[in-house]
């Protein structure tokens, strides 16, 4: 009797014996176009450090060999210098001719070193301040030696670094 119960529900469909029916077969999906690799972003490399501008060498260096030409291409026609043996501020490159071309032939021979500098640069703009000696031979023949600070703000203009902006004056102890 059960055997006939169980082939009764076979045939009814209300049990399953063996292994269950298979799925129907379909197509599988076509398969989607993928949208291309991007390619990837170069590495970043890191700029080489740009050193300072030089101009502070450069103006002690040309103020020493007594080169009024070379000083005045440091400068910017709109330049401002107060000197250390100046009253007043100089205002634009040729007040600034002025004042050298008298302080090189009152004091020839006038060597200037450089002894701290702090330069910084900001883009296309910097500044330096730092300390120097001035060194030179006085009428009765003693050499004298003062001692100076000085601030020098620059721009690039053109690919080169020209002084705007120049502060000098006397050391205190």
């Amino acid at each position: 009797m059960a055997a006939a119960l169980a082939l009764a529900l076979a045939l009814a469909g209300c049990a399953q014996f063996g292994a269950p029916p298979a799925e129907p077969k379909s197509e599988p999906p076509a398969p989607v176009a993928a949208a291309p690799e991007p390619e990837p972003a170069p590495p970043v490399v890191a700029a080489p450090p740009i050193e300072p501008p030089t101009v502070a060498e450069q103006w002690a260096a040309a103020f020493t060999r007594g080169d009024l030409d070379a000083l005045m291409s440091l400068y910017d026609e709109d330049a401002q210098m107060w000197g250390t043996s100046s009253s007043q501020i100089r205002k634009g490159a040729r007040a600034i001719r002025q004042y050298y071309a008298q302080l090189l032939k009152a004091f020839p021979g006038t060597r200037i070193t450089l002894r701290e500098t702090n330069p910084r640069r900001y883009g296309d703009a910097g500044v330096n301040s730092g300390s120097y000696t001035m060194r030179r031979a006085a009428a009765n023949g003693k050499v004298v030696v003062t001692s100076a600070r000085f601030t020098m703000m620059y721009v690039r203009r053109g690919g080169k670094w020209l002084i705007v902006e120049q502060h000098s004056s006397l050391a205190t102890r």
